[in-house]
This record gives structure tokens, sequence and C-alpha cells, in this order.
């Protein structure tokens, strides 16, 4: 088995993914199960700002960190997809990952481990929105989003608003994270859906023994 490491962006995602993430890989296809443990520290490093432009440096010194933890197979990024703009352009979820992916490279990634980054609309509290009727102290009457990738903008602020005792990403993240008993409802999000698919292919990576970069630049 080889070492998963997350890099997160915020305090409580330090608590909640790898809770998550933990049961997403115990949900693995039988024939890549056991290829991946989770690494119990996982590396808060900000949001894309934090990484992209002139702070790529920081990202990649990030990477170095995490290659220096041993056994590692693999290094997966989750970020919050809520960015107006990255490097001057309109963000987009896909093309920035290919770029941050693309420049993991120069960290090791794809050749000594392997790299895949996933961006949670609008943030890791919206998986928590698609599930909301899991969630203990849901207030009564409460209409759930129907488009959790698309609004409310601001997850957190409807989950304060909508839980009888508000909410606060450090204290309670982990908490209603573990509370949901079934993703189900969740993987109807396109995010979900490449959360889970980055693991199978990093999974897959190791056990052909081939190191990947995720999601790769089309070919021309």
């Amino acid at each position: 088995m080889k070492r998963l490491v997350l890099l997160v962006e915020g305090d409580g995602d330090v608590q909640a993914a790898p809770s998550l993430v933990g049961r997403l890989i115990g949900q693995l296809p039988d024939d890549i199960q056991g290829q991946l443990f989770l690494d119990n520290a996982p590396m808060r490093i900000g949001a894309v700002h934090q990484m992209t432009g002139k702070r790529q440096a920081k990202f990649i010194r990030h990477l170095g960190n995490a290659a220096k933890r041993s056994k590692l197979g693999a290094v997966l990024l989750i970020l919050d997809g809520d960015a107006d703009r990255v490097e001057g352009e309109p963000f987009c979820a896909v093309e920035v990952a290919r770029l941050i992916a693309h420049r993991a490279i120069a960290a090791g990634a794809g050749m000594q481990f392997s790299f895949a980054v996933v961006f949670l609309r609008q943030e890791f509290e919206s998986l928590l929105l698609a599930a909301a009727d899991q969630l203990p102290g849901l207030k009564s009457g409460v209409v759930l989003p129907a488009a959790p990738e698309e609004a409310p903008r601001d997850a957190k602020r409807w989950l304060h608003e909508n839980l009888l005792d508000g909410y606060n990403p450090t204290d309670r993240q982990l908490d209603l994270t573990r509370a949901v008993k079934d993703w189900a409802p969740a993987r109807s999000l396109r995010c979900f859906q490449r959360l889970e698919h980055a693991l199978r292919e990093l999974a897959a990576a190791i056990a052909k023994g081939r190191h990947i970069t995720s999601p790769q630049r089309p070919t021309t």
C-alpha cells in the first residue's frame, strides 16, 4: 500500500476532507482496493490564489514537503471552486486544474508520485448541502438548494442560517461530514463525480506502477 497525502484549503477541510476521502477510498472497486492508505496529517495550503500567479513556487514547495513523507504514492489537492478569476482569466475549474497538474511535474508529480486536482463547486460545504436532509439540526420547512454547485455561492452562510445551532467550519465541518451516512445525493454533482474519479485514477496508477498527473491537458 502507498500513502495518499491530502492538500486542502482551510482549517475545517483539514479535519473534514480525510473523513470524506477515507469513506470513498473504502468504496473503490475491488480491483483497486488496498492500494492507498490515507495520511493522517493533511496539509493546509490555502485557496487557489495562494498557489498560482506569483505564488506558484509556494505550491511546488508544498508538494516537495509532501514528497518527503514515507511510502508516498499519491497527492490529492482539494480546493474550493468559487474563484472569479485566476491569473487574470475567468475561472474555469477544468482549465485551472489542468494548469496546476502540469506545474506539479516540477516537483516530481507523474514520475516520483501521482497527483490529482479536484475543485469542489462552490466549496466543500456545497457537498453537505446536497445531503442536507441528513444533517442534524436542520430547521423545519427548509427548502434544499436544487443545484448546490451553482447556488448558493456561500454554502457556509446557508448552513449557518438553516441549522439550529448555526455553522462554523472549524467547529462543525467534521461533525456534519460524519453525519452524512449516504453520499448518494451528492453523486449528482459533477465535482463529487470528479473526486471519486480522481481517487480511482490514483489507486489504479499505483496498482499499475505508473504515476500520473490528473487532469491532463488535451493532446493536440
